[in-house]
């Protein structure tokens, strides 16, 4: 306890930072290995599907046409996607008849649980007009997808790109979310720290000394 009491604020901060640092490179090399394997035992495939697959998505306030075009036709429009297989990417390839930001929101829930605001995931859009979402390894093998939030909307889904693999490099580069949270997390618990310190010294100071 002693010793403890006697690390200073900056190299508590610093052994934080190292041990964010350290999860962070385990994170990834864990979730390229599990990868890896669900690759191989053929658990995780990569798999394209069009409106065509009627047997593998679910429609909720969506008009087909029975070619490639979704009509909204209220504010909460989903896919229940059903693809038969872990789902760890997910590639949109659609086209709107609009330049307005829509919503495309992913949700993913646990294996017996239900989709919630805080297992949604956010798109990275590439340049040739697609957006790519990246689930949680945990992730269960069903997802919803919100393709919009206003009615009358009309959207051409010519794909949904399945598990197309990346490169290995990939796994390592981090996220932007992965980088925010290294930036402060450890910061916040180096404060707490300091914070624990500072009022473990008053009370012994006021008990007649540290403990020995």
């Amino acid at each position: 306890m002693k010793h403890w009491l006697q690390v200073p604020p900056k190299k508590m901060a610093k052994l934080f930072y190292l041990a964010g640092i350290l999860c962070l490179i385990a994170a990834m090399v864990i979730t390229f290995a599990a990868d890896t394997v669900l690759y191989a035992s053929g658990r995780m495939y990569p798999q394209t599907i069009t409106l065509a697959d009627t047997d593998l998505y679910t429609l909720v306030d969506m008009e087909w046409d029975g070619a490639d075009t979704l009509t909204a036709l209220s504010g909460d429009v989903q896919l229940y996607l059903q693809p038969g297989q872990r789902v760890r990417t997910l590639r949109l390839v659609a086209k709107y008849d609009s330049d307005m930001s829509y919503e495309r929101d992913l949700y993913w829930h646990l294996p017996g649980g239900g989709y919630t605001p805080k297992r949604r995931v956010w798109p990275t859009a590439g340049p040739d007009g697609s957006w790519l979402y990246t689930v949680p390894l945990l992730a269960g093998q069903n997802l919803r997808l919100d393709l919009a939030d206003q009615s009358g909307v009309h959207i051409e889904l010519k794909a949904l790109e399945i598990n197309q693999r990346p490169a290995w490099y990939h796994y390592f580069i981090p996220t932007l979310w992965q980088l925010f949270w290294l930036a402060v997390v450890p910061g916040l618990l180096a404060c707490a720290a300091a914070l624990v310190q500072d009022v473990i010294k008053i009370r012994q100071t006021k008990k007649g000394g540290p403990e020995a």
